[in-house]
Parts: C-alpha cells; sequence; structure tokens
C-alpha cells in the first residue's frame, strides 16, 4: 500500500458554516435563528413535511444546483410566490 493520501472537499457547494450558536439554535428548535444569515431578518418558522415523487425531487435539486441556489430556499420563495399575504 502506497503512502499516498486524498483530500477532499466535504462541501461540494462551498457553502459558509453556520456558527456554533445556529447549530444550537437548530438542536434545540428554532430554525428561525438557526437559518438566520447575516442581514436576514427571519420570522418564526414550522417545518413542513410531505412526499414528493422521486423524479420531480430530482429535478428540483438538479435544477437549483445547476443555478447554484438552495433548494429550501427556492422552495419557500416559490410558496410565497403561490400563497401571498
Amino acid at each position: 500500500m502506497s503512502g499516498k493520501s486524498i483530500s477532499f472537499n466535504p462541501n461540494p457547494r462551498n457553502k459558509p458554516q453556520p456558527d456554533p450558536q445556529a447549530l444550537d439554535a437548530f438542536v434545540q428548535g428554532d430554525i428561525s435563528k438557526a437559518n438566520k444569515e447575516p442581514g436576514a431578518d427571519r420570522k418564526p418558522a414550522k417545518r413542513l413535511t410531505f412526499d414528493i415523487a422521486a423524479d420531480l425531487h430530482k429535478r428540483i435539486r438538479m435544477t437549483c444546483l445547476d443555478r447554484g441556489k438552495d433548494m429550501a430556499e427556492e422552495l419557500r420563495r416559490i410558496l410565497e410566490e403561490h400563497f401571498p399575504v
């Protein structure tokens, strides 16, 4: 066996890692603080879980990846457009 070592980036999208306080907030269930980006003002949040077809999920994921967008943010934006206040 050779002494060759291979390193790779564990985060392929190079997203900045959240600060430890955001991780604590997420674990405690306060995702409004956990998802907060600098300068972003978020409302209190609720988690929504539902099933979609695997091929639809793949299309959404691949489209978001091609556009360099976060899948969750894109889906939130679409829901806001279809369900205005």
